[in-house]
């Protein structure tokens, strides 16, 4: 660029010896491209010996008047500069640069301001990593301990186990639409009783399609795989190991905002397969009567009342339709229900953020033996943090479930939650938890309540490993005399994550 600038200015100077003017016959004062061409600081003139790179000549010259150099002093700086000959800008683009350029960047220097980093809410949690468009969280944690009623039944005998439990959580990255994959499994073996062992799968994939800034489609499919309860009414008796139980399920919905109101319409369908239990004594025992499928449809109406507070009236309809229209019992279990609620939103990250709801449900069957089910129900997601150290979470749900006790219609069902954490320190976590559990089996007088109590301590060692401690406390109350049970669980285990 300087040897082009060089030759600019040589190149100049011949067309100004050519083309001179003598000084009598100019009129006014000279103009800014003579101005440039005479001035001893123009790129391009020819230094002599000792000048610098900069154009710069080192024998005197003489200066201007003071009197010119006051006025220059005295002018503002934010005064434009006269326009440059079109001619001499096309000769030399970098004039034209430094011409349009504001007179208080020209040369100046900005320095970067620092981007503050936030604080890490969870600074020994999954940091993850990328791979492509997603942010993978893969973790595994092994436990072992000793339950105390490993059976959990009446005078139930103990046992050690072992847990193997695995989670990997995918979520995208984009800036529209969103995709994200959870996935958590768990196996409990048992050594000193039989058919106790349990595995617990729950999957999810939930999708999100941004049509607009207004509207958006979700998707959602899910997996469950689960076992019976052997403490439970439902529970085969006699098995060998009690018998999987698998669901599908998938969801579409369609949400739309007008202003401050937003309406979300939606189906769903759900399928529940049990599988055939194997008795201690070769036996196996047919459980299709239990299959069955299950759509709905979902209305739900919000309006923001404020960024943080979102109230809204949701109402679900759904029809249950049996693989077998009468069970192994002679009774036709399909049925047909709804369930209205109302609640809240609430959306303070930095306080109180989660959904709160309370309403009515109501399922009718198509035996009239069986008497139809009429309830209050609530649900809660909720977390408040508290102060800085101190955490508590609310979840709650309710609903009617299958059964296939005989005389009994449906379970009635009320469960909650309460969980409260606390960081000793960073690296030292404990939390105590407080659940309960209702199952009223419509039509008869049975009544089952389940309460459990825990405490754990997770000592992270780093952000990728943690150990842990944990003591449950299981006590189960039923209406039928003679069927209460106690178990004592404690354990310890270790965590991998990413």
């Amino acid at each position: 660029m300087s040897a082009g600038l060089f030759a600019l200015g040589c190149a100049s100077a011949a067309h100004a010896q050519s083309n001179e003017i003598p000084q009598q016959q100019k009129k006014g004062p000279p103009s800014v491209v003579e101005n440039l061409i005479d001035s001893p600081r123009v790129v391009g003139t020819v230094p002599v010996s000792g000048a610098g790179d900069t154009g710069y000549v080192s024998q005197k010259k003489k200066t201007q008047p003071k009197k010119k150099q006051a006025q220059k002093k005295s002018a503002p700086a934010s005064t434009p500069a006269p326009p440059v000959d079109a001619n001499l800008l096309a000769r030399n683009p970098s004039l034209a640069r430094t011409q349009n350029a504001a007179p208080e960047i020209t040369g100046s220097i900005s320095l970067l301001r620092k981007r503050r980093v936030p604080p890490d809410d969870e600074p020994f949690g999954p940091a993850g990593f990328n791979s492509g468009a997603f942010l993978l969280k893969p973790s595994i944690e092994l436990q072992t301990g000793y339950d105390t009623n490993a059976e959990k039944v009446v005078n139930g005998k103990g046992s050690w186990f072992n847990t193997l439990q695995g989670q990997f959580n995918a979520q995208s990255q984009w800036q529209r639409h969103e995709l994200v994959l959870d996935l958590r499994g768990a196996y409990t073996k048992y050594y000193d009783v039989d058919g106790a062992n349990r595995p617990d799968v729950q999957a999810s994939l939930r999708g999100r399609i941004d049509v607009s800034s207004l509207s958006k489609i979700e998707l959602e499919s899910k997996f469950a795989l689960t076992t019976e309860n052997p403490g439970s009414p439902d529970a085969i008796a006699a098995v060998r190991r009690q018998p999987n139980v698998y669901a599908f399920g998938q969801t579409a919905a369609w949400v739309q905002r007008f202003s401050r109101f937003e309406i979300t319409a939606g189906v769903g369908i759900e399928r529940n397969v049990y599988e055939n239990a194997e008795l201690t004594n070769g036996a196996v025992t047919n459980l299709a009567d239990r299959d069955y499928t299950a759509y709905s449809t979902r209305l739900r109406g919000a309006y923001e009342w404020s960024p943080d507070v979102k109230p809204f009236i949701e109402a679900v309809f759904d029809r249950r339709e049996r693989d077998l229209p009468v069970d192994f019992n002679g009774v036709m279990r399909d049925s047909d229900g709804y369930t209205l609620r109302a609640g809240v939103t609430f959306g303070r990250k930095e306080w109180l953020f989660g959904e709160v709801s309370a309403g009515v449900a109501h399922r009718s069957y198509a035996d009239p033996a069986l008497q139809d089910i009429t309830g209050l129900i609530f649900d809660a997601k909720l977390t408040w943090l508290a102060t800085g150290l101190t955490t508590f979470k609310l979840n709650a749900a309710s609903g009617i479930d299958e059964t296939s006790v005989f005389g009994a219609s449906g379970v009635l069902r009320h469960e909650a939650r309460l969980t409260m954490e606390h960081a000793f320190r960073r690296w030292l976590i404990g939390s105590a938890n407080v659940g309960w559990l209702r199952a009223e089996y419509e039509g008869t007088a049975l009544v089952n309540d389940y309460l459990r109590i825990s405490a754990a301590l997770t000592y992270s060692l780093n952000r990728s490993l943690a150990l842990k401690a944990e003591y449950r406390n299981e006590h189960f109350f039923s209406s039928v005399p003679g069927r209460d049970y106690t178990a004592n669980i404690g354990l310890i285990g270790i965590r991998l994550q990413r």
